[in-house]
C-alpha cells in the first residue's frame, strides 16, 4: 500500500480555508455598503447581480472551466471534497484568531466594496472584449505559397492514408497496454508520418473515456540538457488535460527529479549538494502506473521526428522512453525513417539491429504515385485540398506543368523520379518554386518550352544547386559548354560534348539521371538535324547554338522569370498555321496584335516560313489564300538589308516553294501523285492562262503600282525557278517545261531542263519589261533614284522616315537606314539590268535572260541585244537627258571587285574589264565610251563629290574614276569586229 498523498488533501484543505475566508471578507464589505442600496429599486439590484453572475459565468466558459468541472466531477473524489469541507470548517474553528482582521473589515469605508467589484468586472471583462474585438481585415496576399503542414482531418487526406490509419489506430487499441509495447511507423521524410498519426488520433480520441494521447516532440526539446523531464512533463500536461489526477504531478515531479540525480545550488557563499529521496526508480513508476490504473486509462506516448535528432539526442529520447517501459497502461509509437537513423556507414547495421530490438510492431508508409499522379491531375482543385491557399485560376495556369509532372509519374520513369517528387511534401515545394516563377503570368502554351524539359531542369534547381549554377555558368550569355548537344562543322550529328560521359561518376545517381533526360543524345533519341522536326529543335532544352539559345531561355525563365517575346517562339506560328487550316483567313491572322508589322518583319517572316514547310498538305482553296496574301504583302515588307536579306526578298523564295509545293489540283485532305496533269496548273498561274487569264502571276508581281521594286521582285522569282540553282523545286520546273511542250522531258541533264524550262518564262518576263520601259523609251535607272525611299522601308521601318534619316550624307559619318536604302537601291539597278542582260548559261547560278531571243528556240541571245540597245540608247545617252552620263558612272562605280579576289596588287575595291560591264556587253561599252568619252570625264569632274553606296563598299567620284576610264579605255581601244563597226556607222 502506497502512502498518503499529503500534499494533495493538504491543498484541498488549503483552497477550503481561503475560499470561506475570501468568501468572509467579501461579506463583510458587502453588508458595509448595502445600507446605501436602499433606496436603488429592485430590479437594478437583480440586473446588477444577473449581470455580475453572467459575466463570471461567461469568463469561466472562455477559460473552459465547464470542462474542468466535469473532469473534477468525473473524478468521483468524494474525499479530496470532503478535505476541502474540513478546510472551510477549520476557518470557522480559526476565525477567533482573526478577530481584528475581520474588525478591520467591518470598519472599512462602504466604497471599497463597489471599487473591488469593479476592478474584478473590468479585469474579467477584459480579456472577453480582446477576444470579440473586430480587428483589422487581412488583406489578401499577392503571391500565396502553399506552407508544409500535416492534416488532421479526413477531408484533407489525398493520399488515401485514412483506411491505413484507421486500421492502425484499431490495432493499437485492441492490442492492450503491455508493458514496453512499442509501435514504429516506419517512412522517409515527407511520406506523411505525422498527418498518418493525426488521422489515427481522431479515431484514438473517440474512444476518450479510455486512451489519452500524449504526443511527445523532441525536435522542439533537442538543445534542452535532459529529455526525459520533458517527457514526464508533457504525459503530465496530457493527462491532466484530460482527467482530474491532482496526485500526479507530484509523482511526476518526483520521478524528474530522480533520474536528474543531485542537485547543486549556492546560498550566501555555500555550495550545498541536495539527493533525492532513497526511492528507487521502480517505485515511482509503480505510483505512477498506480494513478494511471486507478483513472482506469491508457496512455498512447507518440514520439515524432526522432529521425530527424543528431545520433546523441536520439538515444537520450530513446532512453528516457526505455526509462518509462515500467508503465503498464503505457503504449509507445515512435515516427522514424530508418534509413536516416542508419546512415552512418559504420554504425548503420548496429542502428538497425538495435531498433528491431526496440521496436515491437512496425509499421512501413508509402506513397503511391498513383495517388500522386491523381492529385496532380485534379485533386488539387478541391476546395479542402493542401492546395487551397493558392487561388484556382493561378492553379488552372500551372496546370500544364502539373499534368507534365502527372505524366511522369504515370510512366516506366515514375521510379527514377520519386525520390524527387515521391510525396506532398516534395510537390508542394515544386508548386511553391513555380509560384516564386511567378509562371502562372506568363502563358506556357505559347511558348516553344517543353514542359518535361522545365520540369527536370526545376527538379536540378530544387535539389541540386550546385550542378545547377554549372549549367548556368556554362550555358548562358551566348555560350555553349559541357551540357548542350554539339554539331562539329559540316557534320550532321548531334553529339554530347566529350566532357558530359565523366559527370557520370562524379554525381549522385538521380542528379546522373535527370541530366541524361535533360541532355543525353543517345537517351533522348536525337541524331542527325536534316529529319529532325522544327519544333524539336525549338523546344528541347539540348540545344543551345547561335541560333537556337533554348537552354538559355529555360535557364533564365527559372532564374531570372523571363519569359520569350511570343514572336520569338515556335509555337506562335503553329498556332496561327493552325487556325489557317481551320479556315480563318490569312489576312486576319496577319493582323491580329502578335504580327503588327509595326513591332517588326520577324513574326510575318516567322509564319511564312513556317506556313510553306507545311503546305505540300494545303487544299486549294487554302493555298490560294497564301499566294493572294503573299503577293498582297510584299509591299508591306522592307526591300533593304537589314543583317540579312530584305524580307521582301526573302518573300519571293517563300512564293517559289509555295507554288512548288501546295497541291493545286486538291479539294479536299487527300494528297494526288505528283504527275504532269496536276502541277501544269502552276505554269497557268504564272503566265495567266486556262482559267487564270488576266490574272498572271507575272504581271501582278511587275504592277505598275510596285513600282521598280515590283521588278525587282520580278526578276528575284524568275531566277529563282531555274533548275540548276538547286532549288528543289521539282514540280514548277515540271510545270514550267510541260507547258512549252508537253511531251519535252522532264527528268535528266539538270543543265538541259533549266534552259528549256526558262525559255518561256525569261521571253514573257522582258516582254513586260519592253512593254513597260524599251518602247515608252522610259529611264528604269532614273526611275530607280526616283523611287520614294518609304518603298523601300514597308511598314516595319517606317518610323525612319524623316527627311535627315533619308540622307545618307546628313551627318559625317553617314546614316546606317539611309545607306541601307542608297544601297538597295543600287541593287535593284544592278539586278534587274543584270538579269535581262546577261548571257549566262545553266551553269549554277540560274539562266539570264539575254542567253534567249525574244522569241522562238534559236536562244540567239536577241534579248540581251535588245537590253544592250536600251541601256546605253536610252538610259546612259546623254543626248536625252544630260544626268545620264551620272548613271551610266554610277554603274560602273556599282561593278567595282574585290582587289584580293581579282589577284591586284592594290588595295580595296578596283575596276576591272570581267566585272565592270555588269552583265552588259562590253563592247557596246567600249562603242559607247569611245562616243561620249570626253563629254563624260567632264562631267564627271565637275560631280567629284558624289559618292555611290553598294552593300559591299563606297564607291567615291574623286578616288574611283580614275580607274574605271582606265579600264573603259581599255575596252575601247579592243578591236570591232567588222560588222559591229558597220552598225556603228
Amino acid at each position: 500500500m502506497k502512502m498518503p498523498e499529503l500534499l494533495v488533501f493538504a491543498k484541498m484543505f488549503v483552497v477550503g480555508f481561503v475560499g470561506t475566508e475570501i468568501f468572509r471578507l467579501a461579506f463583510y464589505l458587502g453588508a458595509n455598503f448595502a445600507p446605501r442600496l436602499l433606496n436603488v429599486a429592485l430590479w437594478m439590484k437583480v440586473a446588477g447581480i444577473l449581470a455580475g453572475i453572467a459575466l463570471c459565468l461567461a469568463y469561466a466558459f472562455k477559460r473552459h472551466g465547464h470542462l474542468t468541472a466535469r473532469r473534477i466531477g468525473q473524478s468521483y473524489r468524494i474525499d479530496l471534497f470532503v478535505a476541502m469541507g474540513i478546510g472551510v470548517w477549520s476557518n470557522e474553528l480559526a476565525s477567533p484568531w482573526l478577530v481584528k482582521m475581520h474588525a478591520a473589515f467591518r470598519s472599512a469605508d462602504p466604497n471599497w466594496a463597489p471599487a473591488i467589484f469593479i476592478l474584478l468586472c473590468f479585469v474579467l471583462l477584459s480579456p472577453i472584449l480582446q477576444n470579440y474585438w473586430p480587428r483589422k481585415k487581412v488583406r489578401a496576399p499577392q503571391l500565396r505559397f502553399i506552407a508544409d503542414e500535416e492534416i488532421d482531418e479526413k477531408k484533407d487526406d489525398l493520399l488515401a492514408s485514412e483506411a491505413q490509419a484507421k486500421s492502425f489506430a484499431e490495432t493499437v487499441l485492441a492490442s492492450g497496454a503491455h508493458p514496453g509495447l512499442v509501435f514504429g511507423v516506419d517512412g522517409p521524410w515527407g511520406v506523411g508520418k505525422t498527418s498518418f498519426i493525426n488521422l489515427a488520433e481522431r479515431y484514438w480520441k473517440k474512444a476518450a473515456d479510455k486512451v489519452i494521447v500524449c504526443r511527445f516532440e523532441p525536435l522542439r526539446y533537442a538543445s534542452e540538457p535532459d529529455l526525459a523531464e520533458r517527457l514526464i512533463r508533457d504525459l503530465s500536461a496530457a493527462i491532466q488535460s484530460e482527467v482530474f489526477v491532482p496526485e500526479f504531478r507530484p509523482a511526476a515531479s518526483r520521478y524528474s527529479r530522480l533520474i536528474k540525480g543531485k542537485a547543486d545550488f549556492s546560498f550566501l557563499g555555500f555550495k550545498l549538494s541536495m539527493e533525492p529521496s532513497q526511492e528507487t526508480v521502480d517505485e515511482l513508476l509503480d505510483d505512477i502506473d498506480e494513478v494511471l490504473r486507478r483513472i482506469d486509462r491508457r496512455v498512447i506516448i507518440v514520439i515524432d521526428d526522432l529521425d530527424r535528432l543528431d545520433a546523441k539526442t536520439t538515444n537520450n529520447v530513446l532512453f528516457a522512453t526505455r526509462r518509462t517501459f515500467k508503465l503498464s497502461q503505457a503504449t509507445y509509437v515512435l515516427c522514424y525513417d530508418t534509413e536516416v537513423l542508419a546512415g552512418s556507414k559504420e554504425d548503420g547495421p548496429r542502428a538497425r539491429e538495435f531498433l528491431e530490438k526496440f521496436v515491437t510492431v512496425k509499421l512501413s508508409l508509402f506513397v503511391d504515385s498513383s495517388s500522386l499522379r491523381d492529385f496532380l491531375r485534379r485533386d488539387w482543385e478541391r476546395d479542402e485540398s493542401q492546395l487551397g491557399s493558392v487561388p484556382s485560376d493561378t492553379m488552372i495556369k500551372l496546370g500544364a506543368v502539373l499534368n507534365g509532372l502527372a505524366d511522369i509519374l504515370d510512366s516506366n520513369l515514375a521510379a527514377n523520379y520519386l525520390p524527387l517528387v515521391g510525396d506532398l511534401r516534395k510537390v508542394k515545394r515544386f508548386v511553391n518554386a513555380m509560384l516564386l516563377m511567378q509562371i502562372e503570368k506568363s502563358n506556357l502554351g505559347r511558348t516553344d518550352f517543353s514542359k518535361r524539359d522545365l520540369i527536370n531542369l526545376m527538379l536540378l534547381h530544387l535539389n541540386y544547386p550546385g550542378l545547377f549554377r554549372r549549367i548556368y555558368a556554362e550555358e548562358t550569355e551566348g555560350r555553349s559548354g559541357t551540357f548542350s548537344l554539339q554539331r562539329a562543322y559540316g557534320a550532321r550529328e548531334f553529339k554530347n560534348a566529350a566532357a558530359f560521359a565523366q559527370l557520370k561518376d562524379e554525381l549522385q545517381a538521380t542528379a546522373w539521371f535527370l541530366l541524361t533526360q535533360l541532355f543525353d543524345a543517345e537517351t533522348l533519341g536525337i541524331g542527325s538535324g536534316d529529319n529532325m522536326e522544327e519544333s524539336v529543335l525549338r523546344s528541347r532544352a539540348c540545344f543551345n547554338r547561335t541560333d537556337l539559345r533554348n537552354l538559355e531561355a529555360y535557364l533564365k525563365l527559372i532564374v531570372r522569370f523571363v519569359t520569350p517575346e511570343p514572336q520569338d517562339t515556335f509555337v506562335l506560328y503553329q498556332d496561327a498555321v493552325e487556325r489557317v487550316r481551320k479556315g480563318e483567313p490569312i489576312a486576319s491572322v496577319l493582323e491580329s496584335p502578335d504580327f503588327e508589322l509595326v513591332r517588326g518583319e520577324h513574326a510575318h517572316d516567322q509564319f511564312w516560313r513556317v506556313l510553306v514547310n507545311v503546305s505540300h498538305d494545303f487544299t486549294g482553296v487554302l493555298a490560294e489564300d497564301a499566294l493572294n496574301t503573299l503577293i498582297e504583302y510584299l509591299p508591306r515588307y522592307s526591300a533593304f538589308e537589314n543583317d540579312d536579306r530584305g524580307l521582301r526578298q526573302r518573300s519571293i523564295y517563300s512564293l517559289v516553294r509555295l507554288l512548288d509545293r501546295a497541291d493545286w489540283s486538291r479539294t479536299s485532305g487527300r494528297r494526288f501523285p505528283n504527275s504532269a496533269e496536276n502541277v501544269i496548273e502552276i505554269a497557268w498561274r504564272i503566265f495567266g492562262e486556262q482559267a487564270y487569264r488576266g490574272k498572271s502571276l507575272l504581271q501582278r508581281l511587275a504592277n505598275p503600282d510596285r513600282g521598280v521594286l515590283g521588278w525587282h521582285d520580278l526578276m528575284l522569282f524568275r531566277l529563282q525557278c531555274s533548275a540548276d540553282r538547286q532549288g528543289q523545286l521539282h514540280n514548277l520546273h515540271t510545270a514550267l517545261i510541260v507547258n512549252q511542250d508537253s511531251k519535252a522531258a522532264t527528268s535528266g541533264l539538270v543543265s538541259a531542263l533549266a534552259l528549256t524550262g526558262m525559255r518561256k518564262l525569261s521571253q514573257a518576263v522582258f516582254s513586260l519589261f519592253k512593254q513597260t520601259y524599251i518602247g515608252p523609251r522610259r529611264n528604269f535607272f532614273a526611275e530607280v533614284d526616283g523611287e520614294p525611299a518609304e518603298a523601300f522601308l514597308g511598314v516595319a521601318f517606317k518610323r525612319f522616315s524623316t527627311e535627315a534619316s533619308l540622307n545618307p550624307r546628313s551627318e559625317k559619318d553617314g546614316n546606317a537606314i539611309a545607306r541601307r536604302i542608297a544601297s538597295a537601291r543600287s541593287t535593284v539597278k544592278l539586278f534587274v539590268i543584270y538579269q535581262l542582260s546577261n548571257l549566262r548559261p545553266p551553269n549554277g547560278s540560274g539562266v539570264g535572260c539575254g542567253h534567249y531571243d525574244e522569241e522562238g528556240a534559236e536562244d540567239g541571245a536577241g534579248i540581251a541585244r535588245a537590253m544592250n540597245d536600251y541601256v546605253f540608247g536610252t538610259c546612259f545617252n546623254p543626248e536625252i537627258h544630260e544626268d545620264n552620263i551620272l548613271l551610266f558612272l554610277d554603274h560602273c562605280l556599282r561593278n567595282l571587285s574585290d582587289s584580293f579576289l581579282s589577284g591586284s596588287d592594290e588595295e580595296g575595291y578596283i575596276a576591272t574589264k570581267a566585272e565592270l560591264p555588269g552583265g552588259l556587253d562590253a563592247k557596246e561599252m567600249g562603242r559607247y565610251w569611245r562616243q561620249h568619252r570626253e563629254h563624260i570625264k567632264g562631267r564627271g569632274l565637275h560631280a567629284s563629290g558624289r559618292c555611290v553606296f553598294t552593300s559591299s563598299y563606297t564607291a567615291f567620284y574623286r578616288d574611283d574614276l580614275d580607274g574605271v576610264f582606265a579600264v573603259l579605255d581599255e575596252l575601247a581601244d579592243e578591236p570591232v569586229p567588222p560588222h559591229t563597226a558597220e552598225a556603228a556607222i
